[in-house]
């Protein structure tokens, strides 16, 4: 007896309690459209949010309106843009294909810091204490929060202290560019060859020096010795014409402070 009476009164518990989210799924729920159910097919169901809208639901009940552009998953790619563009009736939009780069070549041993950090591994927090442990305010802080919020784990801490990228598993949704509190990723057009992995632009060669050894110094070599013309120095920084590089590597082995990078 002792037994059954609290087994009965959890049973009546749990018969409540269903009944109750029975009832509320039916006054709640909102029935989607055939159009919706139809783009929602196509979409990858990352959930990612890389569009802008609550998951993949969110952006199917957009794009069943009228109010998201068909490319607006860029996760899907230009093949789930197209078909999306199909279900709806419209041209398909143009859409171009990007990767992800990392500008920073700041490691562990090359960028100074201001002072030794203890406390949550999350670059937001971080970089609010006193504007961050890095003397240089473009560096990379290392806290990892990109590595936490990529929905597809193609982000990864190397044992330098920076983040490494798996293109094998990178989308290209761009969450990692919304999260980073410097601004580090960026994505670029698919045909981009060489990057110059730093964003100190606003310091002179000088104070470059002073707050990391992986800095661009803004000499001008990799300008120099590009045997097509490719690398122009603007505003005392390298601007990289993707169309007329060749890919040689040349500024890559002659930039003094290796911040010239090829990008697969």
């Amino acid at each position: 007896m002792n037994i059954l009476l609290p087994a009965l009164i959890l049973g009546v518990i749990g018969a409540g309690v269903g009944t109750l989210l029975s009832l509320a799924h039916r006054m709640f729920y909102v029935e989607t459209s055939e159009l919706q159910q139809r783009i929602r097919a196509v979409l990858p169901g990352a959930n990612c949010g890389a569009c802008g809208y609550p998951g993949c639901d969110g952006l199917a009940e957009a794009l069943s309106k009228g109010d998201a552009p068909a490319n607006s998953c860029p996760v899907g790619g230009e093949s789930v843009a197209r078909e999306i563009s199909t279900i709806l009736g419209i041209e398909a939009p143009s859409f171009q294909e990007t990767k992800l780069v990392l500008l920073c070549s700041g490691t562990r041993d090359k960028a100074i810091r201001r002072f030794d950090y203890v406390g949550i591994k999350d670059c937001h927090i971080r970089s609010v204490i006193w504007g961050g442990d890095l003397s240089c305010q473009y560096g990379c802080l290392g806290g990892g929060t990109c590595v936490e919020s990529c929905p597809f784990s193609a982000l990864s801490m190397g044992e330098d202290g920076l983040p490494v990228i798996d293109y094998t598993k990178c989308k290209t949704c761009g969450v990692c560019v919304q999260v980073c509190p410097r601004h580090l990723f960026i994505l670029v057009p698919k045909n981009t060859k060489v990057i110059v992995a730093c964003s100190a632009k606003e310091l002179t060669g000088r104070d470059t020096r002073r707050v990391c050894s992986a800095g661009c110094i803004k000499c001008g070599m990799c300008a120099r010795v590009c045997p097509v013309g490719a690398i122009k120095m603007e505003n005392n920084w390298p601007t990289i014409d993707q169309d007329k590089c060749i890919a040689c590597g040349a500024c890559v082995e002659k930039c003094p402070v290796h911040v010239m990078h090829l990008v697969v």
